[in-house]
């Protein structure tokens, strides 16, 4: 066998942690375990410990694919991202600015009260982030990651260039997510449906104001 077609030994690529298909059907379950312990225990009683039983493997196992709670927790974060990306992903919304903000708003308001647990634990990881010393980089891109994605479904407004198109778009997102956030508060608190519909259909209306006025101040 020539030595130009095989590699020696010792010259061989080794695989990067985690990116062989067991690593990372491994990987895949401690994320898995990592969410649903926060889901379910909260983050006060979520421990490395706790996550590795929560999946199922070693405490050693763990650490040997994640080097800390807070990379567990990012981990867990571009999960329900990925989440959030296969249930909005499928929906068609509508061309119209006014009927695609609606839309948009009513299904980002079922999705939410399908995943209630993982809601109060997503607001779970921003506290933690925010009163952790060194922490807060994952509150802020926990939040940047959010209004980048509810920008990408966002109306967009025609005529203008692309750096103004994106500006409005997250500027739209983040006064979405604004009210998305104190909405999931009060509809879990007062626990009224009647309550949340009607402040869901509120915010519809201010939002398709608000963008409104964004494509009055970008066309002028």
């Amino acid at each position: 066998m020539s030595e130009g077609r095989v590699l020696a030994e010792s010259e061989k690529p080794t695989p990067t942690v985690g990116t062989t298909k067991k690593g990372l059907a491994t990987r895949d379950r401690i994320i898995t375990g990592a969410r649903e312990a926060l889901e379910r225990d909260g983050m006060d009683s979520l421990t490395t410990r706790k996550i590795a039983a929560s999946a199922d493997v070693r405490l050693a196992t763990l650490h040997y694919y994640f080097d800390s709670k807070e990379s567990i927790l990012l981990a867990v974060l571009e999960d329900v991202i990925g989440d959030m990306c296969v249930s909005y992903e499928a929906a068609a919304l509508a061309k119209d600015p006014d009927a695609c903000i609606a839309e948009l708003l009513r299904l980002i308001w079922s999705y939410i009260k399908k995943t209630r647990e993982r809601q109060i634990a997503q607001f779970e990881l921003t506290i933690y982030a925010l009163r952790t010393k060194n922490a807060q980089w994952l509150a802020e891109l926990q939040y940047n990651a959010y209004i980048d994605f509810y920008s990408r479904f966002v109306p967009t407004v025609p005529g203008v260039s692309e750096e103004e198109k994106k500006r409005v778009s997250k500027s739209l997102a983040r006064f979405i997510l604004i009210g998305i956030d104190g909405l999931i508060l009060q509809a879990f608190a007062l626990d009224d449906e009647e309550i949340s519909d009607q402040s869901v259909e509120a915010l519809i209306l201010a939002s398709q104001t608000y963008f409104r006025h964004l494509c009055d101040s970008v066309q002028r």
